[in-house]
This record gives structure tokens, sequence and C-alpha cells, in this order.
């Protein structure tokens, strides 16, 4: 891993959310969802690439689907990393950003109805990407 040193100056971190404003939220994935905005716009090729097997995905993101406290906060903590939730009729997706279904939540450990329980509601979000 290599470590960057940069600087914020005031109005570039008054204009964007600030993480006091969301303190369940890690300031790791806010600086990252920041750089990656940043490196899009610049450099579409050189994006992040994460892993998108279902064993791969299970490990790199279980903790975001065992820490989101609702649905809106296990989307942001998924865009984060590169991916988005999907519903296909009663079955819920994983895809990534850019729209390509990765696999089915529940091959990864997460089925549509242990998610229900867990937040107390079904999948608010509509199909948009397939």
């Amino acid at each position: 891993m290599d470590w960057l040193k940069f600087r914020i100056d005031e109005d570039l971190a008054r204009s964007g959310q600030r993480p006091s404003t969301r303190p369940e939220r890690p300031i790791g994935a806010y600086i990252r969802e920041a750089v990656l905005r940043v490196g899009q716009l610049y450099y579409p090729a050189l994006t992040y690439s994460g892993p998108r097997k279902p064993l791969g995905l299970r490990m790199y993101l279980s903790f975001d689907f065992v820490a989101a406290h609702d649905w809106g906060d296990l989307q942001d903590r998924l865009r984060a990393k590169g991916y988005e939730l999907a519903e296909c009729g009663a079955e819920l997706l994983l895809c990534t950003a850019d729209g390509e279904c990765l696999c089915e939540t529940a091959q990864i450990g997460y089925p549509h109805a242990v998610l229900m329980d867990q937040f107390g509601a079904s999948f608010p979000y509509l199909a948009t990407r397939h």
C-alpha cells in the first residue's frame, strides 16, 4: 500500500459533504469516495476495479453489509467501493457502479429476506440498471 499525503483547502472542504455530518461513516470512506469521483472525471481508465467473483465480494463487502444501518447507508457504503444494489423481480443483485450485474446478494451470504429483516423494510430503489 502506498501512502499519499495531500491538503484540502477550506473551500473544497466546505463544498462537499462534511464527514462530521455522518459520524458513523469513517473518514477514510469519505476521502476514498472524493478521490474516486475526481479520478473518474479525469482518468476513467484508472477507476477502481474490485473483486467480481462471489467469494471475493463476500470477503471484501461483508463489513459493509453488517455495519449498515439502513438501505441508504448500505448503498452509500457500496458506492464508495464501486458497487451498488439493484432489484430484479424478487432477487437483489450486486452490480458495479457501471451497471454490470455480478451476482445475487444471496450468493455472498446476504439474501434479500435477511437484509429486509435487518433493515425492517424491503429494498426501496427501482431497478434502473438492467
